[in-house]
């Protein structure tokens, strides 16, 4: 008796929430656009990263974190790559998640705020909440119900934000413009 109680406390701790990381599949088409307004094509030097938390206002950052780089065209990710793991997250949870996409510039950025500091191409979907996960019942195992694709995610659009010098010189040039002006 004692041993199918630590069997199962053993089991409900090796249990996680688990996910298809793809913005496309049954009820879903969420293709993300480049800023250029069209949508990111194939095989693309662009990375999208998975965000999670128990609330709206505590999404952040997964351990360890959920990314792909795999673009099969119409601005959609991760298809055909296998179930995601949502680590602290049990099957059949409602986690809040977030998507962000950025330009990996062939593969040398690796994060969203070194794209973003780059004056790179980055860009974040609106925060939803799943409508539950999938579940792995233990690790290596075939999930007991497969993990859904990115339920409620809508389509974004990437921007350029512009690196901090960059703006510092635009100021420059525009007050050197209205100082010239003034005389």
């Amino acid at each position: 008796m004692i041993t199918a109680g630590v069997v199962l406390i053993n089991l409900a701790a090796f249990g996680q929430g688990s996910v298809l990381f793809q913005n496309v599949g049954p009820g879903l088409n969420a293709g993300i656009k480049n800023s250029a307004g069209t949508l990111i094509p194939a095989g693309s030097a662009f990375t999208a990263e998975l965000l999670a938390g128990t609330t709206a206002a505590n999404v952040g950052a997964l351990t360890p974190a959920i990314m792909t780089t795999t673009w099969v065209g119409n601005g959609w990710f991760g298809v055909g790559q296998p179930e995601k793991v949502l680590q602290g997250f049990a099957p059949g949870a409602t986690p809040f998640l977030q998507v962000r996409a950025w330009d990996n510039a062939g593969g040398t950025i690796t994060s969203y705020a070194a794209a973003v500091a780059g004056g790179k191409q980055a860009g974040a979907s609106t925060i939803w909440q799943l409508a539950a996960t999938g579940g792995l019942g233990n690790p290596g195992a075939s999930p007991a119900v497969p993990g859904p694709a990115l339920l409620g995610m809508q389509p974004f659009q990437l921007s350029v934000v512009p690196e901090p010098s960059t703006i510092a010189l635009g100021l420059l040039g525009a007050a050197v413009l209205f100082l010239r002006r003034r005389k």
